[in-house]
């Protein structure tokens, strides 16, 4: 059989070549800067950043239902007015009216409720597109509000308003504050990302010495810490899981990455930063599974069994789940597993397969490994990417498993 680790090691393989590729990466950069540099000389005053995966580094390239599916890739186009100052279908179709006067942009231009997409052209055979989402500032009534109800109120300060349809093209704003909640993470993230961050960024060196000359031409956007590549891996399998459901309403029914990102980094921030992605992905996943009692026990018995446990919760006589927005107290990323009881009941059973397929599948013989990973990642990726490994047992040693410590010391 071959051993565990170098199982785990092609994993990590497979998702790092299903992330956006370094080239890809600049390109998606430049795209976004030219954007915001078009909407200036259009005398539209904006600041334009990444939120979503391309900020915070979880990337995944998406395989449910066509593996050669584009990257999207998501983009603030914040005004710099407040939203007192501009109706939100004001400041849509100023940003609208702007892109489609041009040549370069209106010919690639889809308009979307939520936002403007911009499809490029393929780079080495993938397919990316921008999400631009116009933004104002919020007002400081509204950020004064938001920070007496939170615990972190100088995550506060950043908070936006974005325009909500309501239908037929009429809008309203709704707060939302990817700057703070970029801040969070990255808090939690930073510990990750310094164990070890000498040697990941020589790998990627060593992986793309085509594009680097050294280390130093590496820009931080491209490291992985292992809570990254947790949530990576977590988003892939979620995307299989709930495309082999079969449903046409599978889409609505799988957890947004909101809720992965923040409940991964809300359960790492009490993990072992020296923790490799293997270690941390069994902590987190023992962790959801804990939560998972929530269905079943109240929450005073959750309590006295599990001790204090919030970042999953219920309330209001335990009929309300809540997952707070760590930078938005009035944000509850679990609405709609309130509104469809079949939501939740879903996430802890994909949570339950997590642990089946990523972690106790390990200690399979190599063709149940096999079998086990075509059906958590699909077996066109798995063709594409690990040809017929792992089909043919190949007799080795038996590997020294050492047993994790993902608590911090």
């Amino acid at each position: 059989m071959i051993g565990i680790f170098e199982r785990q090691a092609d994993i990590l393989k497979l998702i790092s070549l299903l992330d956006i590729s370094p080239t890809l990466y600049k390109n998606a950069n430049d795209k976004y800067q030219a954007l915001a540099k078009f909407l200036e000389e259009c005398d539209i005053e904006a600041d334009m950043y990444p939120h979503g995966s391309f900020a915070l580094g979880t990337v995944v390239r998406p395989s449910a239902k066509d593996p050669d599916a584009a990257y999207d890739l998501d983009f603030i186009c914040q005004l710099r007015q407040t939203r007192d100052q501009i109706s939100p279908s004001e400041l849509r179709k100023k940003i609208e009216d702007a892109l489609k006067s041009s040549d370069r942009y209106s010919g690639k231009l889809t308009i979307y409720e939520e936002c403007f997409t911009i499809e490029y052209a393929d780079i080495n055979g993938i397919k990316f597109t921008i999400d631009i989402v116009p933004a104002a500032d919020e007002t400081s009534q509204k950020k004064q509000d938001l920070i007496e109800k939170s615990d972190r109120p100088d995550l506060l300060y950043t908070a936006i308003a974005i325009p909500k349809h309501n239908g037929n093209r009429n809008y309203s704003w709704l707060t939302n504050n990817p700057r703070g909640f970029h801040q969070w993470f990255e808090e939690i993230n930073k510990p990750f990302l310094s164990f070890n961050r000498e040697y990941r960024r020589r790998e990627i060196l060593n992986s793309n010495r085509m594009v680097f000359e050294s280390v130093d031409d590496i820009p931080e956007g491209l490291e992985r810490s292992s809570m990254q590549r947790v949530i990576q891996i977590l988003k892939f399998h979620r995307d299989m899981f709930y495309q082999n459901l079969r449903r046409a309403d599978s889409d609505d029914l799988k957890p947004i990455s909101a809720i992965i990102n923040t409940l991964v980094a809300a359960i790492s921030a009490s993990a072992n930063p020296q923790s490799n992605v293997f270690e941390l992905l069994a902590y987190v996943l023992d962790e959801l599974n804990i939560y998972a009692q929530h269905q079943t026990l109240l929450t005073e018995d959750f309590t006295r069994r599990y001790g204090s446990r919030s970042i999953i919760r219920r309330s209001s006589n335990d009929r309300i789940w809540v997952i707070p927005n760590p930078a938005d107290p009035e944000d509850n990323l679990a609405d709609k597993w309130n509104k469809n009881p079949e939501i939740p009941k879903l996430f802890f059973t994909w949570v339950a397969v997590c642990s089946k397929d990523l972690i106790n599948s390990l200690s399979l013989p190599d063709s149940q490994f096999r079998s086990t990973m075509d059906n958590a990642f699909g077996k066109t990726t798995m063709q594409k990417y690990w040809g017929e490994k792992y089909r043919t047992a190949i007799p080795t040693a038996k590997p020294i498993v050492t047993k994790p410590k993902p608590y911090r010391i």
